[in-house]
């Protein structure tokens, strides 16, 4: 027993500290101020891909229309990747709708070539190819397709605030710069919310989506980027290509939003930033079945082993040794009684720092309510992420109606 609380003790050292540097980097994120406005707005295009999102797809695209971002200088590509529903459907009456005659912009320093359409629908028949990265494939796809010099993208599941491009351009504020030039903002996280459902699994659900959204700004803050969300990430379209866009990273299902992270962070001199902003927040569904959030769970975990950086992996696996260890001795404390207070001084490892961390969060997200959930949240958070990460370890889940390898 010596030996498995020396460990535990070690990994929860690890974890602490890890996650007390999140709080501090958060701290500093949300010290930063916004840019100012720039003198002329970037030309921007948002990527949407979308397979069967037939109830939340044009609510999507609306509020993302919506913004309060000159009309000429934004684009939006939705790419249905083989929607078995009426997505597609759906977009090509919006697309008919909003590139009428009388909402064309002009497209001001945009270049002869422009299309006056703000709103465009690609297919990716392509697709019935791949056992794996649809999704990466479907974003590279609107890409080579994009106007802008800076890419957005969402989820077909979002909705954008009225303020989101606006905001997220600012961070880009350094754009004229030569992009071999040392410390351009290359890419910027947003924060992703989860909307707030009516029963106490969405409302733990909503609280630990916004600890991740915590990390992934608090791990930018201290200069090492590790997580963000697809559904509110925007990069520089050169810098992109530059890197032969997800080339070498295209192996894997997930990871069209961190992995390009940390590729441009650890492969070029440019600067990934984190946007707090909540004027920048896009707002997605929660999970409303166990399966359904245990499968996105077993995604995002899926990755984690095929980070680039082998320091970053080792640092997770002692976390995944710190929650096993928690796990276990939590299963052996009816039989190991005196094992009880070494619990609990190794929980406090765990729970103190988080709350560091998604306290700050919660007020600064205006959602401090959810903050009464934390402590009955923590007990399900141990083994749920034990059996989430062992899950994405082995390889194969299901997604968007695909059953698919990592």
């Amino acid at each position: 027993m010596t030996v498995f609380l020396l460990l535990l003790y070690i990994c929860g050292a690890v974890y602490a500290t890890m996650m007390g540097a999140f709080a501090l980097g958060f701290w500093r994120a949300r010290r930063t101020p916004t840019p100012p406005e720039p003198t002329t707005w970037p030309m921007l295009s948002v990527i949407v891909p979308a397979r069967d999102e037939a109830g939340m797809i044009a609510a999507c695209v609306e509020s993302i229309l919506a913004n309060d971002y000159p009309e000429d200088r934004f684009e939006v590509i939705v790419v249905d990747d083989l929607s078995e529903d009426e997505t597609s459907v759906i977009v090509e009456h919006l697309r008919q709708h909003v590139n009428a005659p009388s909402l064309i912009g002009a497209g001001e320093d945009i270049g002869d070539e422009v299309s006056p359409e703000r709103l465009h629908l690609l297919r990716m028949p392509e697709n019935l190819e791949r056992t794996r990265a649809h999704k990466k494939r479907a974003i590279e796809k609107g890409i080579a397709y994009a106007r802008g010099s800076v890419i957005l993208t969402t989820d077909a599941d979002c909705v954008a605030s009225p303020t989101w491009l606006r905001t997220m351009a600012a961070m880009f504020t350094d754009l004229d710069a030569q992009p071999e030039a040392h410390g351009v903002t290359a890419f910027v996280s947003g924060p992703v919310l989860y909307r707030v459902g009516d029963r106490p699994f969405l409302h733990m659900q909503a609280l630990e989506f916004l600890g991740l959204v915590a990390v992934g700004g608090g791990a930018i803050g201290v200069g090492r980027p590790t997580i963000c969300n697809g559904a509110n990430v925007a990069y520089r379209k050169d810098v992109f290509e530059a890197l032969g866009g997800f080339h070498g990273i295209d192996h894997l299902t997930s990871g069209d939003d961190e992995l390009l992270m940390q590729k441009i962070h650890d492969t070029t001199p440019h600067r990934v930033r984190y946007c707090a902003a909540p004027a920048a927040a896009t707002v997605t569904e929660p999970i409303y079945t166990l399966r359904a959030f245990f499968e996105q769970r077993r995604r995002w975990a899926s990755k984690g082993a095929h980070y680039p950086n082998k320091r970053l992996v080792a640092l997770f696996v002692a976390i995944y040794g710190f929650y096993l260890g928690l796990l276990v001795g939590g299963l052996a404390w009816p039989f190991v009684p005196g094992l009880g207070v070494f619990l609990l001084g190794a929980f406090a490892l765990k729970a103190i720092p988080e709350a560091l961390l998604l306290w700050p969060a919660c007020r600064h997200f205006d959602r401090r309510w959810l903050f009464g959930y934390f402590l009955p949240a923590q007990l399900l958070h141990i083994p749920y992420i034990v059996l989430a990460a062992a899950g994405g370890a082995l390889g194969r889940y299901e997604w968007k109606g695909r059953r698919v390898v990592r």
